[in-house]
């Protein structure tokens, strides 16, 4: 006789809700309140760059500035990279339709930087000629190309200085729509603070990198240019002292060159990125 296998029956469960479905996320154990992928992704490119010190801590300029200028970049090239997520794409698209006053603003604020960053890649070629230039005049003890050299340069600092007022304005610029409306929408509230913070972390490191390459140059030049009429008496161990420190600043500006490209196609990369995302909420 063949005896059949008895089965327990076996009981099965819901499963339970997955969390992925929200939005938002814890940021960490002690911390209990929620944080949205957006935020999240930019957390520590944005505080990067706040920690960078807005002067330089030694003598190294060329060093800081391009330390600074790098972490600029990579929050740029990590807010483009998350301007692809349907979690940064739809609280954006929902808040064009509520207040296009906003969306206006951002598009607005990222052509201001990266009209500041293109003239600031003009202004640093300008003085790197400049430089150059004056290192001839120096050696010729051309005084009158010398003064022609640093009348440049003092229009180029200048240039440098009305860039820097100009990404302080961008930071300044009051929000177009009130915190009531924001909150209508959580993700929209959250994604458009991080952006405002973005945009004014950007605009004041700019500000800070457009100085510094301005003081950078002016240091190099003091010597020269607070001599006077006398500054051709000099013996050789002034003029090789004036010509190291034109030299010293002229060799850091390929490297302030590369890293204020980056910068500046970050920029049109966010802002390209920025537009995709709005453009069909127009």
């Amino acid at each position: 006789m063949v005896v059949g296998r008895r089965f327990r029956r076996s009981e099965s469960f819901p499963a339970p809700k997955s969390a992925a479905k929200s939005a938002f996320r814890a940021r960490c154990i002690s911390l209990p309140s929620r944080s949205h992928p957006f935020a999240a992704h930019l957390a520590d490119d944005l505080q990067s760059l706040r920690s960078w010190p807005r002067s330089p801590s030694s003598s190294d300029a060329v060093h800081w500035i391009c330390d600074g200028l790098a972490r600029l970049h990579l929050l740029l090239a990590s807010l483009s990279d998350v301007l692809q997520l349907p979690q940064a794409q739809d609280p954006l698209r929902r808040g064009r339709r509520r207040s296009p006053a906003l969306a206006d603003r951002l598009l607005d604020d990222f052509l201001r930087l990266a009209d500041a960053h293109g003239s600031f890649r003009s202004a640093t070629l300008a003085l790197k000629h400049d430089l150059a230039a004056a290192q001839v005049a120096v050696r010729c003890r051309d005084e009158r190309r010398l003064a022609c050299c640093l009348r440049a340069q003092r229009r180029a600092r200048k240039e440098l200085a009305e860039l820097a007022a100009a990404a302080r304005e961008v930071k300044k610029r009051p929000q177009p729509c009130s915190a009531t409306r924001a909150a209508a929408d959580a993700e929209e509230a959250e994604v458009a603070r991080v952006m405002g913070e973005v945009v004014a972390v950007a605009a004041e490191a700019s500000a800070a990198v457009f100085l510094g390459v301005a003081e950078m140059a002016a240091a190099a030049s003091a010597a020269a240019a607070g001599m006077g009429p006398s500054r051709f008496a000099w013996g050789k161990a002034g003029l090789r002292t004036t010509l190291e420190r034109l030299g010293k600043a002229e060799e850091g500006f390929p490297s302030l060159e590369s890293a204020g490209e980056l910068v500046f196609k970050s920029l049109v990369n966010v802002r390209v990125a920025l537009l995709n995302v709005l453009t069909p909420a127009l």
